[in-house]
């Protein structure tokens, strides 16, 4: 009896632990120019704690009620490094500080980190309180993890494996890039309002986009785009817009396919001076996702900048090839682009 109960006791402390951080949690962190966001999930598996940052997998570690917790990252310039995160649980909360870990371009200092047990929310939608959108938005760097891998299916990651950023990208050759990609790269854009849409003007690529509302049909015909055919609706003053009826694309930088399948949302909450506008952009695409990758973005409003006149030429692309000998193979990957 007593070797039992020596050995509850040695186990208990970390059993707790594990018990007490399953679940989904709000992480930021500081990092003295900038607050990051992301919803970071554990959960238990056979083999011991899995995580989930903002639908990509992350590391999670228990000692005691200590904790480590590590997710890639990609800085502006191309880099892929961790960020590391160390700490204590306590009930409801984790804190602790973080460090940048790997090469970066863009540099980020140790700082402070926490993360709050995310509180359940009502099924019941706020009833609809529309705010005025309508103006030029400029991009911040606040809130957004760039979180580098996401949980890809075994289609996505076969995808994925012989895909070749350089050659492929769409917009390397000047071509659309369409959603989600579009409403998360760090160009401004403008919104207008009319009574039956809101149209938003992309500076980059020039693209424009226009939003019905929920009770707008889009028509028997609607054929599918990078775009694809966007509705929105009120939930109390946060813009939601669903996207269906898209072309096959990429996600992002790192080449992740979206398939016609999948449906983006979108929600857009202005703050309450209606000065800055922050987005949660989700891709539910279970082809392709095991679990939705999340982006999160931040602009502040900004009429008096201009959205600039967007030049890509793509000779440069096929000239270098050309030049390089490599045009036979770019033509030999024809199924990687749309």
């Amino acid at each position: 009896m007593r070797q039992l109960l020596i050995f509850l006791l040695f186990v208990s402390p970390l059993a707790s632990a594990q018990e007490n951080i399953e679940g989904r949690w709000l992480l930021s962190l500081q990092d003295k120019q900038r607050t990051l966001v992301g919803l970071l999930e554990i959960e238990k598996s056979d083999t011991g704690l899995v995580a989930y940052l903002e639908g990509g997998p992350a590391s999670v570690e228990i000692d005691g009620n200590n904790v480590v917790i590590t997710a890639d990252s990609r800085d502006v310039r191309g880099f892929v490094f961790d960020r590391r995160m160390t700490g204590t649980i306590d009930g409801d909360l984790m804190n602790g500080t973080y460090a940048q870990v790997g090469a970066a371009a863009q540099k980020e200092k140790p700082g402070p980190w926490r993360a709050v047990r995310e509180e359940s929310v009502a099924d019941d939608k706020l009833a609809p309180s529309p705010v005025d959108l309508t103006g030029t938005w400029v991009a911040t760097q606040e809130l957004d993890f760039r979180k580098y891998t996401m949980a890809l299916t075994q289609a996505g990651e076969e995808w994925l494996e012989v895909y070749l950023p350089y050659y492929d990208q769409p917009d390397v050759r000047c071509t659309s890039v369409g959603l989600p990609a579009l409403a998360t790269y760090s160009f401004p854009f403008e919104i207008i309002a009319s009574d039956n849409r809101l149209t938003m003007i992309y500076e980059y690529q020039s693209n424009v986009r226009r939003t019905g509302w929920d009770d707008s049909d889009p028509g028997e015909y609607v054929p599918p785009s990078r775009m694809g055919n966007s509705t929105g609706h009120w939930e109390g003053s946060t813009l939601v817009i669903n996207t269906t009826h898209l072309e096959k694309t990429v996600r992002d930088f790192r080449g992740e396919l979206i398939s016609d399948d999948a449906r983006i949302e979108e929600r857009y909450t202005p703050s309450e001076d209606g000065n800055t506008l922050t987005a949660v952009i989700t891709v539910h695409d279970p082809d392709n996702y095991s679990r939705p990758p999340v982006r999160r973005r931040q602009w502040r409003r900004n009429n008096a900048a201009d959205i600039f006149p967007y030049t890509c030429d793509p000779d440069s692309f096929y000239l270098k090839m050309y030049e390089d000998g490599e045009m036979d193979m770019y033509l030999q990957r024809a199924d990687k682009r749309f």
